[in-house]
């Protein structure tokens, strides 16, 4: 296991992403030995690259604004033998969200940037062991709540109301908000589940993504849409829509495969995809 060595880091993005200024909050991040490359993104979508050189005696942190005339920042950390720590839950401090550093599971991942920037912005947490599990497919009860806190940022989202249309979803549940705030906005359609059964702990197919989504999604052309398994789509109008967008897309066989998980990191990427339509974030 490679040795650990935790540094509070003394740099936030405050204003203009050219300039830089004094942290308003920390975060504690593990950094292995050698060199390792992160960013800092803030909660308008700028960012910063950090190069961190562990060596015996110190950490030296490169601080660079890409596509910018500003020279890059050195910061040097002197570190004491006594600090030399193994740290298994090294990561993401949970309390803080001013800054996010890449997951130990992510670091090198296609979806790299779109989870640093859902993080950043408070919309799509990591665990407790530091990790984002990129590959694990999102559930119902899951893509309720990274939905209803999306669409805060975009438009109104009605109070829950006190009693449950699911009979699997109850008021002492942590997604029970959620999952009635998007019943009461006609982004759940209760009728489509049979015997009042939402299976909050499932795997939500991509169709039913696409079907909560398509409200929100303005009208755009989707004659130009086509997907070779278009007879086993149960909702083809909202999941044309929602692909017309660009937010969910096809396979390169020319599927769309309605019944297939999504992941965590696809989930990240479609997000960002619409809240940039939606102009939150450039």
């Amino acid at each position: 296991m490679k040795k650990c060595f935790a540094v509070i880091l003394a740099l936030s993005l405050v204003g203009s992403v050219n300039s830089f200024a004094v942290a308003q909050k920390k975060a504690t991040v593990s950094i292995p030995e050698g060199t390792s490359a992160y960013k800092i993104v803030d909660k308008e979508g700028n960012f910063v690259d950090l190069e961190f050189t562990y060596k015996e005696d110190e950490i030296t942190v490169v601080v660079s604004v890409p596509n910018s005339e500003t020279a890059p920042k050195i910061i040097t950390v002197p570190l004491r033998k006594t600090e030399k720590t193994n740290r298994d839950n090294a990561g993401v401090d949970s309390k803080n969200d001013s800054m996010f550093m890449v997951p130990t599971d992510s670091v090198n991942h296609w979806a790299r940037n779109d989870i640093l920037l859902m993080n950043q912005l408070g919309l799509l947490r990591g665990y407790p062991d530091g990790t984002f599990k990129p590959e694990k497919a999102i559930t119902r009860a899951e893509y309720a709540a990274l939905l209803e806190r999306v669409l805060k940022m975009t438009s109104t989202v009605p109070q829950p109301v006190a009693t449950s249309v699911f009979m699997d979803v109850k008021p002492n549940d942590w997604f029970f908000g959620p999952v009635s705030s998007l019943v009461v906005r006609k982004n759940i359609n209760p009728a489509i589940y049979s015997g009042r059964l939402f299976s909050p702990n499932a795997a939500i197919p991509r169709e039913e993504i696409a079907l909560w989504t398509a409200i929100d999604v303005p009208e755009v052309p989707s004659q130009h849409v086509k997907f070779k398994d278009e007879s086993a789509i149960k909702y083809p109008a909202d999941v044309k829509k929602v692909a017309a967008a660009g937010l969910l897309k096809g396979y390169p066989d020319g599927s769309f495969r309605p019944t297939g998980n999504t992941t965590r990191a696809e989930a990240a990427t479609m997000m960002v995809r619409y809240l940039r339509m939606k102009g939150v974030i450039q």
